[in-house]
């Protein structure tokens, strides 16, 4: 059976990002469709059953466990089966507010990659997390040439041939956590905005202008996910100079009961 959570209603502040991660190792497909194939809403049971592979039921249906469950954490009257989603005209998905009167604001973006699965949860909407396997080896030549400004090309190049590819996800999932964060997906040029990390361990961000966007109304933080992942998060606050904070906690797969803890995120680098 899933692990049985003993749980408190979460408290969500205004200046606190919540990060929930689960490992689809610990998870099996017949656990995950016993405790939540009927929470699926009936277009997710459709694309359900149109997987072929096991490995892709047991990451769809792990996500909408870890979505829903952690979801239920914020608004113990919401049951994980409850809980209605929309998406809008690019693909982010987000609660279907006409559905669901909420104790707080409540905003929440996910992101899998390689058996690794992130939620983030704020109380603003421009939020985005992206996680991705980074142990392969990728053409980053290749892909930073047509994906990357110019001045993340220069300075790629520069580095250690061995901090090339580190340095490469650091970029990526960066720039893959704001597009999301902005809701506007691949709409918005990964060419139009380039980051670089300072000796201070601090991230930078510079905007072109035809992105009509201002790095002061934005928080960045790269963290720490194990040796073969790589984690970038993204938040813009409800208030522009409000200090933001991340904390972080894991859903697991065994059936030992166990108390939800948070803790703070192991922060490699920041804006």
């Amino acid at each position: 059976m899933v692990t049985v959570y003993t749980v408190t209603t979460m408290q969500l502040e205004q200046d606190t990002i919540h990060l929930w991660y689960a490992d689809q190792s610990d998870f099996t497909l017949q656990q995950l469709e016993q405790r939540s194939l009927h929470w699926l809403q009936p277009q997710e049971l459709q694309r359900y059953r149109r997987l072929q592979l096991e490995r892709h039921r047991t990451q769809l249906l792990l996500s909408r466990y870890l979505v829903r469950s952690v979801l239920s954490l914020y608004a113990e009257t919401n049951r994980p089966e409850d809980w209605c989603f929309v998406t809008n005209s690019y693909g982010k998905p987000a609660l279907d507010q006409k559905q669901h009167a909420l104790p707080m604001p409540l905003f929440f973006n996910l992101s899998h990659s390689q058996g690794k699965l992130v939620v983030a949860i704020a109380a603003s909407e421009a939020l985005g997390v992206d996680v991705e396997g980074s142990a392969r080896p990728r053409r980053i030549g290749a892909i930073a040439n047509r994906y990357f400004a110019p001045q993340e090309v220069t300075a790629l190049r520069l580095l250690p041939v061995h901090q090339q590819l580190p340095r490469f996800y650091h970029l990526w999932t960066l720039k893959e956590a704001y597009i999301k964060a902005r809701g506007l997906g691949l709409a918005i040029p990964l060419q139009h905005f380039a980051f670089q990390f300072g000796a201070d361990k601090r991230i930078n961000v510079e905007f072109a202008p035809q992105l009509l966007d201002d790095a002061s109304h934005w928080r960045f933080w790269q963290i720490a996910a194990g040796p073969s992942h790589t984690l970038a998060l993204a938040c813009s606050p409800v208030q522009r100079n409000l200090a933001l904070r991340v904390r972080m906690g894991q859903f697991y797969g065994d059936s030992t009961p166990r108390k939800l803890q948070l803790a703070d995120a192991p922060v490699i680098r920041q804006s």
